[in-house]
């Protein structure tokens, strides 16, 4: 024995339980046996001092010659000494390496094995078969004969123990029943029967809802150029989520393990709908790999959990399971984007709903819907996402968010996880708020702003900025409990609108606004810059507006706004503020106002997009980005035509 080469192919090739316990497994079925019995110390009792892992079956055994001539033999090559296994059997062992894997369990062996009447048994203990680093050294295994005792579970075959154990915790019975139902294909376990603390292995539970085929395997030849290149293999996807080790493609090469999973030929990183690999599993058979004698045949790991891809022989079958797996994903994929859109549709609201929105934002709205089925969420989830997503585009005027959106469509995942922020917080209704408050907010600055700036009352010049068309544009800036009725119109104009009979002659002097106030009253606005300080001409002015528009109207109140205050006498201030047909205001006062009145976007706060006052919210957006983006309040013509903008009422 040279150097570590125990430790290196023993204890360091098979560190996991279940990689041992199957090359243990695999020398039973190459021994012929058709009962494998494996015992397992329980948790409350394993100790890694006193407790032992066995491996018995019904081999055909061994000699003493045998064991001392072919067991104690590293490295043997059984094919190529023409050794075959017995009943017929592929043979599953080559590189003679596999006895060593009771090391990778325990620092000690003890094998026991009887044929023809006579049992041959011998210790190995792995540190005594150790050498240092770089030297070599004679061994001698002692081992004894006797006659088979009478308590021998099988007229021939093999016993190991396994005894000083390696592994701290405690083994898990349940995971050793699923990886080694993986590690062997449907004909070894037909034909070996493998038990567990006297349980039969139990099958794969795989609550698969797609599988292909829907029974049994399909065969194919995946090297046209090679006749012997044919492979058996199912695939399905799971509902939920797989352990790692049932993920992607186990590989079997004559009924055991050569490619463990998760295996996916490669392609999980840049195939179409990636995340369904946490859903694949699927078993090939492929033992046209394994099926020379001599040592450049050999495309598989000494320890069998992975095949020489770089091999030639292995390559078509790389780029038939290369496609197999794209194919697979990409239809699972197709399938959940057509069952999001169904689910959606088959939603009689959210059909509705998804119905009424314009052809561009429907195509773009089920593209993110589809979208959503990528992901691995449930039904019901993927239908209030998909509520989120209509909402959002009826929100039509909100485009960042439809941006937003569509920035994260590509990553499914990450689509899903936006529009799951926007649904846990109502960001969608929040955000339609803030559109219109804060757009409210900035006109009211900019208001002020124009007042304390001095800005001119009216438009001096064509694409001036200037306080009447501000207000004309936002009429709810004088008070948000009036509605607004008029701008700029002349009082006789107003009088015959009105049905007034007793006009005596023509008055084409303009009132600024006229408004109508929650109470009925008519109120007559007459406004002035900043600057300007109002002049007894100015109130009297108004007190002419209401008196001459009370031939029409009985009900009939003037309002005078203006910057910085009145230029009156003190007793004659006094006068007209004790007045309670004439409100003297500041714009300090407006602007206090309307910075507080916002309760009533209701229809915003409920999302409720039939509402009118909705609709007039949605329409104040795009024009509040208009003039705030260009600074400027100047309507044209045309747009002094359509008349008063959006207000409350």
């Amino acid at each position: 024995m040279l150097g570590r080469t125990l430790e290196h192919l023993g204890t360091q090739m098979y560190k996991r339980r279940d990689v041992a316990l199957a090359e243990l497994v695999a020398n039973a079925w190459d021994a012929g046996a058709t009962e494998v019995r494996i015992d397992i110390p329980l948790p409350d009792v394993y100790s890694t001092a006193v407790s032992e892992i066995v491996v018995t079956d019904n081999g055909i055994g061994m000699s003493a010659d045998q064991v001392d001539e072919d067991y104690l033999v590293i490295g043997r090559n059984r094919r190529a000494a023409g050794q075959e296994a017995p009943l017929q059997r592929p043979v599953m062992g080559r590189k003679g390496v596999g006895k060593l894997a009771g090391f990778g369990l325990g620092r000690r062996m003890r094998v026991v094995t009887w044929r023809d009447g006579v049992s041959t048994s011998i210790e190995l203990d792995g540190q005594a078969l150790k050498a240092d680093e770089g030297k070599s050294k004679n061994l001698e295994v002692l081992g004894t004969l006797a006659a088979v005792p009478d308590n021998a579970p099988f007229p021939h075959g093999t016993r190991i123990g396994m005894s000083t154990l390696k592994h701290k915790t405690p083994p898990n019975i349940d995971a050793l029943h699923q990886a080694l139902a993986r590690r062997f294909s449907r004909r070894v376990v037909g034909e070996m029967a493998i038990q567990i603390n006297d349980e039969p292995l139990r099958e794969l539970a795989l609550a698969l809802v797609t599988r292909e085929p829907s029974s049994g395997e399909e065969i194919e030849q995946v090297d046209s150029d090679n006749p012997d290149s044919l492979i058996e293999y199912w695939a399905g996807f799971s509902k939920t989520v797989l352990p790692a080790e049932l993920q992607g493609f186990t590989i079997l090469v004559n009924g055991k393990t050569a490619q463990a999973p998760p295996y996916f030929f490669g392609v999980e990183g840049t195939a179409s709908g990636q995340h369904g690999t946490k859903y694949l599993t699927g078993v090939i058979s492929a033992d046209y790999l394994d099926a020379g004698d001599d040592d450049d045949s050999d495309r598989i790991s000494t320890d069998r959990q992975e095949v020489d891809w770089e091999d030639d022989a292995t390559q078509a079958l790389k780029k038939w399971g290369a496609a197999l797996t794209r194919k697979l994903l990409r239809d699972r994929l197709t399938k959940r984007e057509d069952q999001a859109e169904k689910s959606v549709l088959d939603d009689a609201s959210l059909k509705l709903r998804l119905n009424a929105l314009d052809s561009p934002s429907q195509i773009k709205a089920r593209s993110f819907i589809r979208s959503l089925g990528k992901t691995e969420a449930e039904a019901e989830k993927i239908l209030a996402l998909s509520d989120t997503i209509i909402q959002a585009f009826e929100y039509r005027q909100f485009h960042d968010y439809i941006a937003e959106l569509d920035a994260a469509s590509e990553d499914p995942e990450e689509l899903a996880k936006a529009v799951t922020y926007i649904q846990g917080w109502r960001a969608l209704e929040s955000r339609a708020l803030l559109e219109v408050i804060k757009g409210r907010l900035e006109i009211v600055e900019k208001f002020y702003s124009m007042i304390v700036n001095d800005a001119p009352e009216t438009a001096p010049r064509v694409g001036a900025d200037n306080i009447h068309d501000l207000i004309g544009r936002y009429p709810w800036l004088l008070n948000p409990d009036w509605q607004v009725l008029s701008e700029e119109k002349t009082i006789s104009k107003q009088l015959r609108e009105w049905g007034a009979e007793d006009i005596e002659q023509d008055d084409n002097t303009r009132y600024d606004f006229l408004a109508l106030e929650g109470g009925g009253t008519t109120i007559v606005v007459e406004i002035k810059r900043g600057a300007h300080d109002a002049t007894l001409d100015d109130l009297q002015r108004l007190e002419r507006y209401i008196g001459k528009l009370g031939l029409g109207e009985q009900d009939i109140a003037g309002v005078f706004i203006t910057g910085n205050g009145y230029s009156l006498q003190p007793q004659m201030a006094r006068f007209w503020l004790e007045r309670e047909d004439i409100q003297l205001l500041r714009w300090a006062d407006i602007h206090a106002q309307v910075s507080r009145h916002y309760s009533h976007y209701k229809a915003i706060l409920e999302g409720d997009v039939q509402s009118d006052q909705f609709s007039r919210k949605e329409r104040e957006v795009t024009m509040t980005r208009s003039v705030v983006q260009v600074n400027n309040s100047y309507r044209t013509p045309a747009e002094r035509k359509e008349g008063l903008g959006p207000q409350d009422h």
